[in-house]
Protein backbone atom coordinates (compact mmCIF):
# COMPACT_ATOMS: atom_id res chain seq x y z
CA UNK A 1 0.00 0.00 0.00
CA UNK A 2 2.78 2.42 0.99
CA UNK A 3 4.75 1.44 -2.11
CA UNK A 4 1.77 2.16 -4.37
CA UNK A 5 1.21 5.50 -2.67
CA UNK A 6 4.89 6.41 -3.09
CA UNK A 7 4.83 5.44 -6.77
CA UNK A 8 1.66 7.48 -7.33
CA UNK A 9 3.13 10.50 -5.56
CA UNK A 10 6.32 10.31 -7.63
CA UNK A 11 4.25 10.12 -10.81
CA UNK A 12 2.27 13.22 -9.92
CA UNK A 13 5.48 15.08 -9.07
CA UNK A 14 7.06 14.12 -12.42
CA UNK A 15 3.95 15.23 -14.31
CA UNK A 16 3.96 18.54 -12.44
CA UNK A 17 7.61 19.08 -13.35
CA UNK A 18 6.85 18.41 -17.02
CA UNK A 19 3.97 20.89 -16.96
CA UNK A 20 6.17 23.48 -15.27
CA UNK A 21 8.87 22.97 -17.92
CA UNK A 22 6.33 23.33 -20.74
CA UNK A 23 5.04 26.54 -19.18
CA UNK A 24 8.57 28.00 -18.94
CA UNK A 25 9.29 27.08 -22.58
CA UNK A 26 5.98 28.67 -23.64
CA UNK A 27 6.84 31.93 -21.86
CA UNK A 28 10.38 31.99 -23.26
CA UNK A 29 9.11 31.33 -26.76
CA UNK A 30 6.85 34.37 -26.63
CA UNK A 31 9.45 36.57 -24.99
CA UNK A 32 12.34 35.72 -27.29
CA UNK A 33 10.37 35.45 -30.51
CA UNK A 34 10.44 31.71 -31.21
CA UNK A 35 7.29 30.33 -32.79
CA UNK A 36 4.97 32.37 -34.96
CA UNK A 37 3.89 35.02 -32.45
CA UNK A 38 4.66 38.68 -33.04
CA UNK A 39 7.52 39.65 -30.74
CA UNK A 40 7.34 43.38 -31.31
CA UNK A 41 4.75 45.81 -32.64
CA UNK A 42 5.00 49.56 -32.84
CA UNK A 43 2.50 52.21 -33.89
CA UNK A 44 3.27 55.51 -35.58
CA UNK A 45 1.37 58.53 -36.81
CA UNK A 46 2.05 60.16 -40.17
CA UNK A 47 1.82 63.92 -40.58
CA UNK A 48 2.41 66.65 -43.15
CA UNK A 49 3.21 70.17 -41.91
CA UNK A 50 1.94 69.16 -38.45
CA UNK A 51 -1.37 67.76 -39.69
CA UNK A 52 -2.10 64.09 -39.13
CA UNK A 53 -2.81 62.31 -42.43
CA UNK A 54 -2.64 58.66 -41.39
CA UNK A 55 -1.13 55.91 -39.30
CA UNK A 56 1.49 53.18 -39.60
CA UNK A 57 2.05 49.85 -37.86
CA UNK A 58 5.35 47.95 -37.88
CA UNK A 59 5.79 44.46 -36.51
CA UNK A 60 8.44 41.77 -36.37
CA UNK A 61 7.84 38.03 -35.97
CA UNK A 62 9.81 34.82 -35.94
CA UNK A 63 8.80 32.04 -38.34
CA UNK A 64 11.00 28.93 -38.29
CA UNK A 65 14.54 30.15 -38.97
CA UNK A 66 13.44 33.47 -40.49
CA UNK A 67 12.53 36.89 -39.13
CA UNK A 68 9.67 38.62 -40.94
CA UNK A 69 9.16 42.38 -40.86
CA UNK A 70 5.82 43.88 -41.85
CA UNK A 71 4.94 47.56 -42.22
CA UNK A 72 1.42 48.75 -43.02
CA UNK A 73 0.16 52.28 -43.41
CA UNK A 74 -2.87 54.15 -44.67
CA UNK A 75 -2.97 57.85 -45.42
CA UNK A 76 -5.37 60.35 -46.90
CA UNK A 77 -4.25 63.75 -48.22
CA UNK A 78 -4.82 66.36 -50.91
CA UNK A 79 -2.63 66.31 -54.04
CA UNK A 80 -4.41 67.60 -57.14
CA UNK A 81 -7.48 66.03 -55.57
CA UNK A 82 -8.09 63.68 -52.66
CA UNK A 83 -5.61 60.80 -52.51
CA UNK A 84 -6.06 57.67 -50.36
CA UNK A 85 -3.11 55.28 -50.13
CA UNK A 86 -2.72 51.90 -48.44
CA UNK A 87 0.90 50.77 -48.32
CA UNK A 88 2.39 47.46 -47.19
CA UNK A 89 5.90 46.02 -47.01
CA UNK A 90 6.87 42.43 -46.14
CA UNK A 91 10.55 41.56 -45.74
CA UNK A 92 12.03 38.18 -44.79
CA UNK A 93 15.48 37.87 -43.22
CA UNK A 94 17.21 34.47 -43.00
CA UNK A 95 20.78 33.78 -41.94
CA UNK A 96 21.49 37.50 -41.54
CA UNK A 97 20.50 38.11 -45.15
CA UNK A 98 17.35 39.41 -46.78
CA UNK A 99 15.96 36.63 -48.96
CA UNK A 100 12.67 38.17 -50.06
CA UNK A 101 10.92 41.51 -49.95
CA UNK A 102 7.64 42.73 -51.37
CA UNK A 103 5.84 46.05 -51.29
CA UNK A 104 2.42 47.08 -52.45
CA UNK A 105 0.88 50.52 -52.77
CA UNK A 106 -2.83 50.69 -53.49
CA UNK A 107 -4.60 54.00 -54.07
CA UNK A 108 -7.44 55.66 -55.91
CA UNK A 109 -4.76 57.07 -58.27
CA UNK A 110 -3.15 53.75 -59.18
CA UNK A 111 -1.50 50.64 -57.78
CA UNK A 112 2.21 49.79 -57.62
CA UNK A 113 4.03 46.58 -56.71
CA UNK A 114 7.66 45.65 -56.11
CA UNK A 115 9.33 42.32 -55.39
CA UNK A 116 12.96 41.45 -54.65
CA UNK A 117 14.03 37.79 -54.38
CA UNK A 118 17.41 36.18 -53.68
CA UNK A 119 17.99 33.39 -56.24
CA UNK A 120 21.14 32.00 -54.65
CA UNK A 121 23.54 34.26 -56.56
CA UNK A 122 21.90 37.69 -56.70
CA UNK A 123 18.57 39.46 -56.18
CA UNK A 124 16.00 39.46 -58.95
CA UNK A 125 14.29 42.86 -58.92
CA UNK A 126 10.90 43.83 -60.30
CA UNK A 127 10.09 47.22 -58.80
CA UNK A 128 7.39 49.70 -59.74
CA UNK A 129 6.40 52.79 -57.77
CA UNK A 130 5.24 56.34 -58.50
CA UNK A 131 7.03 57.50 -61.70
CA UNK A 132 9.73 54.85 -61.26
CA UNK A 133 10.43 51.33 -62.53
CA UNK A 134 13.48 49.16 -61.92
CA UNK A 135 14.46 45.64 -63.01
CA UNK A 136 18.22 45.89 -62.40
CA UNK A 137 19.58 42.99 -60.34
CA UNK A 138 21.36 43.52 -57.02
CA UNK A 139 24.61 41.53 -56.88
CA UNK A 140 25.45 41.79 -53.17
CA UNK A 141 23.69 40.18 -50.19
CA UNK A 142 21.97 42.80 -48.01
CA UNK A 143 21.14 42.46 -44.30
CA UNK A 144 19.12 45.66 -43.68
CA UNK A 145 16.05 47.22 -45.27
CA UNK A 146 13.77 50.21 -44.78
CA UNK A 147 11.15 48.08 -42.98
CA UNK A 148 13.79 46.76 -40.58
CA UNK A 149 14.75 50.26 -39.43
CA UNK A 150 11.75 50.31 -37.10
CA UNK A 151 13.45 47.62 -34.98
CA UNK A 152 17.13 47.84 -35.89
CA UNK A 153 19.27 50.94 -35.39
CA UNK A 154 21.63 51.02 -38.39
CA UNK A 155 25.38 51.51 -38.60
CA UNK A 156 27.33 54.11 -40.52
CA UNK A 157 27.91 53.10 -44.17
CA UNK A 158 25.72 50.01 -43.81
CA UNK A 159 24.02 48.82 -47.00
CA UNK A 160 20.24 49.30 -46.94
CA UNK A 161 17.60 47.95 -49.32
CA UNK A 162 14.70 50.20 -50.26
CA UNK A 163 11.94 47.67 -50.89
CA UNK A 164 9.69 49.90 -53.01
CA UNK A 165 12.52 50.93 -55.35
CA UNK A 166 14.63 47.76 -55.39
CA UNK A 167 17.70 49.90 -54.80
CA UNK A 168 20.56 49.65 -52.30
CA UNK A 169 21.88 52.78 -50.58
CA UNK A 170 24.41 53.49 -47.84
CA UNK A 171 23.47 54.71 -44.37
CA UNK A 172 25.10 57.96 -43.30
CA UNK A 173 25.44 58.59 -39.57
CA UNK A 174 24.60 62.19 -38.66
CA UNK A 175 24.94 62.00 -34.86
CA UNK A 176 24.99 59.43 -32.08
CA UNK A 177 21.28 58.70 -32.63
CA UNK A 178 20.37 60.00 -36.11
CA UNK A 179 20.99 58.66 -39.61
CA UNK A 180 20.38 59.62 -43.22
CA UNK A 181 19.61 57.51 -46.27
CA UNK A 182 19.14 58.75 -49.84
CA UNK A 183 17.18 56.48 -52.16
CA UNK A 184 16.38 57.46 -55.74
CA UNK A 185 17.04 61.13 -54.93
CA UNK A 186 14.86 61.15 -51.80
CA UNK A 187 16.72 61.85 -48.55
CA UNK A 188 15.21 60.39 -45.40
CA UNK A 189 16.36 60.93 -41.81
CA UNK A 190 15.81 58.54 -38.92
CA UNK A 191 16.01 59.33 -35.19
CA UNK A 192 16.45 56.79 -32.36
CA UNK A 193 16.11 56.65 -28.58
CA UNK A 194 17.50 53.60 -26.77
CA UNK A 195 17.65 51.73 -30.05
CA UNK A 196 14.01 52.46 -30.95
CA UNK A 197 13.10 54.55 -33.99
CA UNK A 198 11.03 57.44 -32.63
CA UNK A 199 10.86 59.68 -35.70
CA UNK A 200 11.57 59.69 -39.42
CA UNK A 201 11.54 62.65 -41.80
CA UNK A 202 10.70 61.34 -45.26
CA UNK A 203 11.10 62.94 -48.67
CA UNK A 204 8.64 62.00 -51.39
CA UNK A 205 8.00 63.14 -54.98
CA UNK A 206 4.37 63.71 -53.92
CA UNK A 207 4.58 65.14 -50.38
CA UNK A 208 7.25 65.17 -47.68
CA UNK A 209 5.99 63.68 -44.41
CA UNK A 210 6.99 62.83 -40.85
CA UNK A 211 6.56 59.51 -39.02
CA UNK A 212 6.39 59.68 -35.19
CA UNK A 213 6.19 56.88 -32.65
CA UNK A 214 2.90 56.68 -30.75
CA UNK A 215 3.55 53.51 -28.70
Amino acid sequence: MSQNLLTSTMGVAAASQRLALLFVLFVLAHQTGFGQGVVNERHYEISVLGFNIGEMTANRSKIADSTVYKVKSNVSFWFLGKVNVDFRVDTRLAGNQIVWAKSNSSSNKGDFNSEIKWNGKFYDVDASTYKFENKKSINEPVALSSAMLFFNEPKDNQALLGEAFGLVSRVKKLSATSYEVTINGNTNRYYYENGVMVKAEMQSPIKNYVIKLVK
